[in-house]
């Protein structure tokens, strides 16, 4: 089996970007016959499968949009890339971002291969939520809206092109076909899992922590991820407990978001009791030191973050959105409407050692799920596909 896959990017911003490009190489390692059109602006050297380089400069969120840039790239520098596929027969161009879809569907046209579609995130969810906070400022509610408009269009392009429509978790799928009248049996679900090269055994289970004094959040400034919330809840426990924890700020956002996350923190008068740490890759060695991460966010199709905490054997609260249910127990889920629960759940969880044991053993136990090989996942949607 050929796969083309395309990533543009001049850098890797999300953890999305990554598992893509850990994916492309898994499938290669599988025996694949696996190309990969990159940015060679991005310093990435692969393992095992084949690179082929072009250069686009362009500006994240400027004019003209790197999708345009990408689709003209591709077309620009056809023949660069046909000949780098040695004639190859291409059966799947496969991608996990809209931005590089009109380059796939250009890529589609001219070399015969099948599309497999894979959705990371529910944009049209995520914007609507967002939208509903009334954190965004004027400008910013009406480049939503047009965002979304965006998305709804793409939507339907995808249910019409792609041979293979893949999701983390069956509630965005199902939002996905109504919205666009695509047949589920088009569709697949893949969520994500805890495997190598990330979660190596070094960190398997290393949390040794028996009450929940260091919190870590780990999910980026933005409005959409829930560092508001945070304080909120968090400002709550330290009113309540005894003995109040210390809060771990993990991720980074703009300049905007980093001057608002500070001004929040002190409104919340927190100063004494939290710390940013900023980006931090990889974030175990906090999953390890700290008894519980907090995940208070808006939407989430599936997180890496908490995949990556239950792997450490982190326990993790967080709220009931997006893939999250599929992925902890309900004891450990809360309403961003009703944050009361989480607040009760820390506070509880400082003073009663045997609540907070039973919590992090049903965290534990919820992690074997995700134990599973997963580029084989998607080699066998891909396989049954062409049957």
């Amino acid at each position: 089996m050929t796969v083309l896959g395309i990533f543009l990017n001049k850098e890797m911003r999300t953890g999305a970007n990554r598992r893509y490009l850990e994916l492309l190489e898994a499938l290669a390692e599988k025996g694949c016959r696996v190309f990969v059109i990159m940015n060679s602006l991005l310093p990435y050297e692969p393992r095992f499968f084949t690179k082929i380089s072009l250069t686009v400069p362009y500006v994240r969120k400027g004019f003209p949009p790197a999708s345009f840039l990408f689709c003209r790239a591709v077309r620009r520098y056809w023949k660069s890339i046909h000949d780098a596929l040695k004639e190859t027969q291409v059966d799947w161009i496969h991608i996990h971002s809209g931005i590089h879809l009109n380059a796939a569907l250009t890529l589609c046209r001219k070399t015969g291969a099948s599309l497999f579609f894979a959705f990371r995130s529910n944009e049209i969810t995520r914007e609507s939520i967002v939208r509903k906070t009334g954190g965004l400022s004027p400008g910013a509610y009406c480049f939503s809206l047009l965002y979304e408009r965006i998305s709804r269009r793409r939507e339907k392009t995808i249910a019409k092109r792609a041979k293979i429509t893949a999701f983390q978790n069956t509630p965005d799928r199902d939002l996905y076909c109504g919205r666009t009248g695509a047949d589920k049996q088009t569709t697949v679900i893949i969520p994500g899992n805890i495997g190598l090269p990330r979660c190596t055994d070094d960190w398997k289970n290393k949390n040794q922590q028996t009450a929940p004094g260091r919190i870590v959040f780990a999910c980026g400034l933005s409005l959409s991820k829930g560092l508001l919330a945070m304080f909120s809840i968090f400002s709550d426990v330290v009113k309540k407990a005894k003995h109040p924890p210390h809060l771990y700020v993990l991720g980074r956002g703009d300049e905007q978001e980093t001057a608002a996350a500070l001004k929040a923190m002190e409104r919340f008068g927190l100063k004494p009791f939290v710390s940013f740490e900023g980006y931090v890759n990889p974030p175990f060695p906090f999953f390890v030191s700290c008894g519980l991460l907090v995940y208070p966010t808006l939407y989430d199709a599936f997180p890496d973050t908490v995949l990556e905490a239950l792997h450490c054997g982190c326990p993790v609260l967080a709220s009931r959105t997006g893939g999250l249910p599929d992925i902890l127990p309900d004891e450990c889920l809360f309403d961003n409407r009703n944050p009361e629960k989480a607040v009760q759940w820390i506070v509880r969880g400082l003073e009663d050692p045997d609540f907070y044991k039973r919590m992090k053993d049903l965290c534990v136990q919820q992690a074997e799920r995700f134990r599973f090989d997963w580029a084989q996942a998607w080699l066998d949607a891909m396989e049954h596909a062409q049957t």
